[in-house]
């Protein structure tokens, strides 16, 4: 539940106070899912930076359909927090979570090396794709731990 509007228990709850920023988030995160980036690292990526942050709330959010689709099941989610190691994560998939750790952490350490690793495996497109997720994704989950109580619900 939110404290700043009654009854508002949901990100979607509060964005619809203003109908047109909400319109604008759905539009922005439908473009991302429907890029050319696999749609598994990004959910991998989404949840990630959920960890770090402290959004549970994004891990109680049901999957992206195309990050199922793509083969992202729950054994592969909890296995995130070893994600250097885990032999379940490809190469490309562990380049992108470690921009994506970099992102959260600082993002002006984000080095010519990282993005060019990332480009290396999901070309310039991909690169401007992730990086548009993963300062989506930052706002979206700063914007629950601000807003909504976050911790209701249990994260990897």
């Amino acid at each position: 539940m939110s404290w700043l509007v009654e009854g508002a228990a949901t990100r979607d709850d509060l964005l619809a106070l203003h109908p047109a920023l909400a319109a604008d988030h759905h539009r922005l995160m439908d473009e991302v899912w429907q890029a050319s980036v696999d749609p598994r690292i990004l959910e991998l990526c989404r949840l990630r930076m959920a960890t770090i942050l402290g959004n549970q709330v994004a891990w109680s959010e049901p999957r992206s359909v195309a990050a199922v689709a793509a083969g992202v099941d729950e054994s592969l989610v909890a296995s995130l927090a070893s994600w250097s190691t885990d032999p379940g994560f490809d190469a490309a998939t562990r380049v992108c979570l470690g921009l994506a750790e970099q992102y959260v952490i600082d993002v002006h350490g984000i080095t010519d090396t990282q993005v060019a690793e990332v480009e290396g495996h999901l070309g310039p497109n991909g690169v401007i794709t992730l990086t548009t997720a993963l300062a989506a994704w930052e706002i979206t989950h700063r914007f629950d731990n601000a807003f909504l109580d976050t911790t209701s619900t249990g994260a990897s």
